[in-house]
């Protein structure tokens, strides 16, 4: 009995780590294809948001937002944006906010915009949970054009996003809850929008 307690219970925790990581995947390949398929519908930019360290919204605790959800918005920027043929408005939520799963976080160095291998800054004014108001935030985000390409601002090329077992603390340290060597991530092909799956070493 006590052999079989030994093997058993560290492959219940693989398999339960196992499957947050693909329930992760999972949520995150549906959110961009989502977007993806929102900018070709509807004729203008769409976008997958990530809250970060800096991420504050007035009455909202920006805790379980922070590395481990993501939401879709309908986004126009025209700094950085030409096609003004739209007939959604600048920022509005598509879907209600994604969650990680339980133990699962974005990976900090896939949410920089400071770089020319991430993410581009997107300011939306969307609903926060538990608000039910608009609320003006900033966040990296991935932005698809109406071709379902990617938009990257001139600078910025999309690396992908990655995602780990463990947590992120509020300086943006990592604490993984075991001996990964590995982590799963997401890549983008810049002219397509595609997202392909992959696994690679950790940054």
């Amino acid at each position: 009995m006590g052999l079989l307690a030994a093997v058993g219970v560290p492959a219940l925790k693989g398999l339960t780590g196992s499957g947050g990581r693909k329930q992760a995947l999972s949520q995150l390949m549906g959110a961009l294809e989502i977007a993806r398929n929102t900018a070709i519908s509807s004729g203008t930019n769409a976008a997958v948001i990530f809250p970060d360290n800096g991420f504050t919204a007035s009455g909202v605790d920006p805790v379980p937002y922070k590395f481990r959800s993501m939401a879709i918005v309908s986004y126009l920027d025209t700094t950085i944006a030409t096609n003004t043929n739209s007939n959604i408005p600048f920022e509005k939520l598509i879907s209600s906010w994604i969650v990680l799963p339980q133990g699962i976080a974005f990976l900090p160095p896939y949410l920089r915009t400071t770089t020319t291998t991430n993410m581009i800054s997107v300011t939306a004014n969307i609903r926060i949970p538990p608000k039910t108001n608009n609320i003006s935030i900033t966040c990296p985000g991935i932005v698809f054009q109406s071709d379902g390409g990617l938009l990257d601002g001139g600078t910025n090329s999309i690396a992908g996003v990655g995602f780990f077992e463990g947590t992120v603390d509020a300086q943006g340290k990592t604490n993984p809850t075991s001996k990964m060597t590995n982590f799963e991530t997401v890549r983008l092909t810049k002219y397509t929008g595609r997202a392909r799956p992959t696994l690679a070493p950790a940054p």
